[in-house]
């Protein structure tokens, strides 16, 4: 029975799609912790400031958003290989990479509000609460 139900199910569309679009993300992992290195190699000496803090958080967020993300491959292509009825409830990694996904968002765009604040500061800053609610409400 098990066999007839693998024969019509075609996961070349779905998890074909799941295993090179993770490949390519590990692969854009490995060129954001260069960019990060060259960043803190050129930035050495200023110390310990905002963009680098952001920088460090944002890496360890990206770093499980991929392991999350290689942990739900394993589940559905290794572990539950031949196994239909695993493909109808979601892995705990593939919740969890949700409030990851949140917390990278948010985080970038505080971090592009940053700017916004150093140049408004002293002036009308009735602007700013509308720019720091948006991310929140996306």
């Amino acid at each position: 029975m098990s066999s007839n139900i693998m024969a019509q199910l075609d996961l070349n569309n779905t998890f074909g799609v799941l295993y090179i679009s993770t490949a390519i993300g590990a692969i854009l992992f490995g060129l954001s912790i260069v960019q990060a290195f060259l960043y803190f190699q050129t930035h050495r000496d200023s110390g310990v400031t905002v963009y680098k803090l952001a920088i460090c958080c944002l890496l360890f967020l990206d770093a499980l958003q991929v392991a999350f993300t290689n942990h739900t491959i394993y589940y559905y292509l290794i572990a539950n290989y031949a196994n239909p009825p695993a493909l109808s409830e979601y892995v705990w990694s593939m919740k969890a990479q949700i409030l990851v996904d949140t917390l990278i968002v948010n985080g970038v765009h505080l971090l592009y509000l940053l700017p916004i604040w150093i140049v408004c500061k002293g002036r009308n800053m009735k602007i700013l609460p509308v720019f720091m609610v948006l991310p929140l409400v996306n």
